[in-house]
């Protein structure tokens, strides 16, 4: 068990569900990613035999839309706990910031995206 997520037991095979993610960009350069299982989005719990959520980002102008493509995304951390603390440098103030998230097992095998999150980057 990690702490503050508890892990159930192993699973016997790759995830099927997503996580769902929250995005608190209230304070400035700074994104704090809460994040669940949609399967149960009122527990902190991981699905069972998941290591942890793969966290995906794509910054961009506000006026341009979220990617469509996952490839655009750049890989983050794999986390293991909620929430994620992501800082930004200055010049990214104003952009919005769209994340991808997947569920990752202790084998390795990966679940499927997450709705895209969206927020803007506090100046």
């Amino acid at each position: 068990m990690f702490a503050g997520i508890p892990s159930r037991e192993n699973s016997d095979g790759p995830p099927t569900t997503r996580p769902a993610v929250k995005v608190d960009g209230s304070k400035r350069l700074r994104h704090t990613s809460h994040f669940t299982d949609e399967a149960t989005p009122t527990r902190k719990a991981r699905p069972a035999g998941m290591m942890g959520a793969e966290i995906w980002v794509r910054l961009a102008p506000v006026a341009d839309p979220p990617p469509a493509d996952p490839a655009a995304f750049s890989f983050v951390a794999l986390d293991t706990r909620t929430p994620y603390v992501l800082d930004f440098d200055g010049p990214d103030g104003g952009r919005n910031a769209h994340y991808l998230l997947k569920w990752a097992n202790t084998r390795g095998e990966k679940g499927p995206w997450s709705e895209t999150a969206t927020a803007t980057v506090g100046a």
